[in-house]
């Protein structure tokens, strides 16, 4: 495990050795490389075209289906919306009548205002 001057020692098994660093230094540098990630290889990219066009297909699809349901999610609620706003003005139309018939019965009993008391 001698290393020439300018060279990276290593270990036996190829990997990076730390030698006279602190533990936390290596702890640390263990997390970076193990996070780290590396972009696909070239060749992994040069695939048939029908290939990408069926995968870009399926998320054209994808976002096509999440759109379908955000609008079916919206339209559910301003449905609920409507229908709340329905109840609501059945209540009060119900309570009108109520008081429209509560008046038409004491209407009778209520004293006769003269014409020159209403000043």
């Amino acid at each position: 495990m001698g290393t020439e001057p300018g060279q990276c020692p290593t270990g036996p098994d190829g990997l990076l050795v730390f030698a006279g660093s602190s533990p936390a230094d290596v702890e640390h540098a263990r997390i970076f490389w193990n996070s780290a990630t590396l972009p696909p290889l070239l060749e992994s990219s040069l695939g048939p075209d029908n290939l990408r066009q069926s995968e870009e297909n399926s998320e054209k699809e994808r976002i096509s289906e999440a759109q379908d349901v955000q609008k079916t999610k919206v339209k559910e609620k301003y449905l609920q919306q409507a229908k709340k706003r329905e109840d609501i003005l059945a209540l009060l139309r119900k309570q009108r009548e109520e008081r429209i018939a509560k008046e038409l019965i004491s209407h009778p009993h209520k004293p006769k205002i003269k014409a020159d008391e209403v000043r």
